[in-house]
């Protein structure tokens, strides 16, 4: 008994020395570092120990050093800690690696809490023991999925360090489901590997033609791949870049000098005042003010301090640690850990460095804020609340701002194509050769430097070599023409009459349209001459009718000569009367006239001549008449039934129903690729003509316009954009538009996918359209130009041509010459009859032939008068 009573007197008096020593000293915290330069490793030694306030509890501090791959060389130390002096009330563990769930285990089995403040994975179970002050993982991917939502990316690509640190974008996957065939709405994974060079990454990533990405790794290693990035030439106006890195901010990036957009998020934000005081009463003033205070640093001092005032409210002399010895046989506990680690689970919420800071029943922190920063002006653009996990934007108007800066401080290029009236090379003046700028005039060139002065920047636009719109080319896997600039970032802008398509959609951004147009379909109306109105006219060409004219007027005064010539046609005035001795000619200049016209048209005569000459040249008339007017009547036939049989061309149906007329489009265009695509029968059936016809597709609008223009009779249309047929109508008669849209599209000025200046081009063109300039510009270039041209034609007609097919003189040369030849020998009978005549009347008046012949040509003379005394 006294055995008893003297060890038991020894015992306490030695407990008692340790209590007091433990009480003079404070607690005793366990802290594990791994292999990695620490801002609160170098702080640790001037704060950790301070005392707070006179009278509240210090701590000190066990700082060890522990492998991130030796796990049995973690362990160790970590027994090492807890059997050293008093032992440990908590340990603080290293960032997440292999070795952690070895630490955790050791601190479960003896019952001493594990408070961790990085990343880990939730496929790892949570012990009893355990607390997180990092973000909970599942409502940190929930909060970066919907950041990375917010800014609208179609597509990027997530570069990262760690495999592990993939957990982080499980929620970023759900955005959408993988589509092979979807180009544009996808997500890219690419590993930075072991470095120091990186080059391949960034050449991997330039393959995808995406100018989105998203940078998961340490700080040290974020402007190192920056520089390479800008040596790749993906660093500019073109590129966004999000760094999930909590410590990104810290950073400089002044060297840089980029006009990138570069996004990072923080736990915290450095302009919070309630921030500033915290960290002023913790010593952490000056890091707050020059922003490098770190993530690790500010999440330790809120473990700290939570510990610290969770001992408080439970009362320090309730707490008594003691060594422990990881390798004893007797059942070594601290007996106060699963009190003190349920009572900071359980605390109500308060508020650290960080931010709110609550834990569930597992130890994971479930409430805490996400602020995004802009990197460049160091703003804070959004917030991220877990408490109603929903993001706020507020400060959208300054990413706005910030991205027309950039593109301000940046001389954008613009490629754009060789078209009228879009864009066209300006002839020299005064033999002088023009430069950049200059040397183009156009549509296109007017409405980009419009959108320009909005805006606030300098561009130099230059010509795609290739000068074609943009076509995919499925065995390269590569665009051309303007879409493949735009992709390949050779071009900030690509500005002509580039119509959106979904197809280039998936792979380039477009503006706001700046001209609504349709698919139509340009003919030429075939070269038939005359128009409707004058019809009856075109089966004899005009020398032909002025030929039928001249024959008339002289057969009718031949015939007025033949009959006056014709003994025969002069007759007793008054037979009756024999006192009367006069002889009267009936065959007047009128009755010539009419007798001839009524022989042109087929009419039957009242009166008809009685001398053989006259005879003979009035049936001459009626001959050719006959055949003249056979002739015309057969050719009129024949040009109705050649109008009839031509293809009747009225609408895009007409066309794709017939064989004769010939249709094409440009080839790798919009309109081949909506012929393609389209759900129409119609259409589909145009398609697969095209495609086995190849030949009818052309390189060029031009080309197509050239080629209906050359085609005999309008065999050939081709369908191209409604505007492009007004401008090509204004300037060709011959040309026309039949039927109407075949679709609704637009034109818009192409980017590369997510440029954050879109906004900026699309006000510009909204500003421009509500001020009429974009009509004003249609006007200017497809009407006002066209008058100013010195080669201005005349207006084309309305009505509507019809075929001209006529005969000329040189097809009926033939009729003229027998009605000749007739009308001569008439003339030649006439002669020999008068001259005959006038032997009678020399005998009958007993006078010379001479003088017979001298009184009857002086009584021709007389033309109107028809009447003479008879010659007995």
């Amino acid at each position: 008994m006294v055995f008893v009573t003297a060890n038991f007197k020894k015992w306490s008096v030695v407990c008692a020395l340790l209590c007091i020593l433990n009480f003079a000293d404070g607690l005793t915290v366990g802290v594990l570092l791994g292999d990695y330069p620490s801002q609160e490793q170098r702080l640790l030694n001037s704060t950790i120990s301070r005392k707070f306030n006179k009278g509240e509890i210090s701590f000190s501090a066990n700082v060890q050093h522990v492998s991130e791959i030796d796990s049995f060389g973690a362990s160790e130390t970590l027994c090492n800690v807890l059997k050293a002096d008093l032992g440990v009330a908590a340990i603080f563990g290293p960032r997440y690696t292999p070795a952690t769930a070895i630490l955790e285990s050791i601190c479960l089995e003896f019952e001493i809490p594990y408070i961790s403040t990085s990343w880990r994975p939730t496929s790892i179970k949570n012990s009893g023991f355990f607390l997180n002050f990092f973000p909970e993982t599942d409502y940190y991917s929930k909060a970066l999925a919907e950041i990375i939502q917010s800014f609208g990316w179609k597509n990027f690509v997530v570069v990262y360090e760690n495999d592990d640190t993939l957990l982080k974008f499980k929620d970023v996957l759900k955005f959408q489901k993988y589509n092979e065939n979807d180009k544009r709405n996808r997500i890219y994974f690419e590993k930075l590997g072991t470095g120091p060079n990186f080059t391949n990454v960034f050449e991997k990533i330039q393959k995808t033609a995406s100018t989105n990405i998203i940078l998961d790794c340490k700080t040290e290693l974020i402007i190192p791949v920056l520089n390479q990035a800008q040596e790749a030439n993906m660093l500019n106006v073109y590129n966004s870049y999000f760094l999930t890195n909590l410590d990104a901010d810290t950073l400089d990036y002044s060297d840089l000098n980029t006009t990138a957009n570069i996004t990072t998020i923080r736990l915290f934000n450095d302009n919070d005042e309630f921030l500033k005081d915290s960290a002023r009463k913790k010593g952490l003033a000056e890091l707050i003010h020059y922003r490098k205070l770190k993530t690790d640093t500010a999440l330790f001092y809120d473990a700290m301090w939570y510990l610290h005032d969770t001992i408080k409210l439970l009362g320090r002399v309730s707490l008594f640690t003691s060594p422990i010895d990881c390798n004893s046989t007797t059942n070594q506990k601290f007996r106060k850990g699963m009190e003190l680690s349920i009572a900071m689970k359980n605390r109500l919420p308060t508020i650290g460095l960080t931010g709110p800071l609550q834990f569930d029943d597992t130890g994971s922190r479930i409430d805490f804020n996400i602020f995004v920063m802009d990197v460049t002006h160091q703003k804070t653009i959004a917030t991220w609340f877990e408490a109603n996990q929903s993001l706020n934007v507020f400060s959208m108007a300054d990413e706005t701002v910030t991205a027309v800066t950039n593109l301000q401080h940046t001389k954008v290029k613009v490629v754009s194509r060789i078209g009228e009236p879009y864009l066209t090379l300006r002839e020299e003046e005064d033999g002088k050769a023009l430069e950049g700028n200059a040397r183009f005039e156009g549509y296109s060139m007017d409405l980009i430097s419009s959108i320009a002065k909005i805006v606030g920047f300098e561009f130099e636009i230059y010509v795609v070599e290739d000068n074609h719109y943009g076509f995919y080319n499925e065995e390269t896997d590569t665009w051309n023409g303007l879409i493949g600039d735009v992709i390949n970032q050779k071009a900030h802008l690509g500005i002509a009459d580039l119509t959106i398509t979904q197809e280039r959609q998936e792979v380039v951004d477009f503006s706001l349209p700046f001209m609504t147009l349709g698919i139509s379909v340009l003919y030429r109306t075939p070269d038939y001459g005359e128009t409707r109105t004058f019809a009856v006219l075109n089966p004899f060409s005009r020398s032909v009718w002025m030929s039928i004219v001249y024959a008339y007027i002289f057969i009718s005064l031949g015939l007025y000569i033949i009959l006056r010539l014709s003994p025969a046609d002069w007759e007793v005035s008054h037979p009756c009367d024999e006192l009367d001795d006069t002889m009267k000619n009936y065959w007047n200049l009128k009755n010539c006239l009419t007798v001839a016209f009524k022989g042109l048209t087929s009419q039957s005569n009242d009166i008809l001549p009685k001398g053989q000459s006259a005879r003979l040249a009035i049936t001459v008339w009626w001959m050719f008449s006959l055949l003249i007017s056979s002739m015309y009547i057969a050719n009129l036939a024949l040009m109705v039934n050649q109008a009839n049989m031509e293809p009747s061309i009225e609408s895009v149906e007409d066309l794709a129903t017939q064989t004769k007329v010939k249709y094409g489009c440009l080839h790798g265009g919009a309109t081949q690729n909506f012929l393609k695509t389209a759900n129409s029968t119609i259409y589909q059936r145009m398609y697969a003509t095209l495609e086995q016809s190849p030949s009818l597709l052309v390189n060029t609008n031009e080309e197509g316009m050239e080629r209906v223009l050359e085609s005999e009779n309008g065999l050939y249309a081709f369908l191209m954009e409604s505007t492009q047929i007004e401008y090509q109508i204004q300037r060709h008669c011959e040309l026309r538009q039949v039927g109407g849209w075949l679709d609704n599209r637009a034109f818009g000025i192409a980017m590369p996918t997510d440029a954050n200046y879109r906004g900026a081009i699309n006000r510009a063109i909204l500003k421009l359209q509500e001020d009429g300039s974009l009509n004003d510009l249609k006007l200017k270039w497809w009407v006002e130009k066209n008058e100013n041209e010195e080669d201005e034609t005349e207006p084309c007609q309305s009505e509507d041509p019809v075929s001209t097919e006529e005969l000329s003189i040189e097809n009926v040369r033939g009729l003229f010459i027998i009605l000749g030849i007739g009308i001569g020998i008439a003339f030649a009978v006439a002669l020999f009859e008068f001259l005959w005549n006038l032997r009678h009347i020399a005998e009958e008046q007993n006078i010379a032939y001479c003088d017979a012949l001298s009184d009857e040509l002086k009584f021709a003379s007389y033309v109107w008068t028809n009447r003479r005394k008879t010659t007995s």
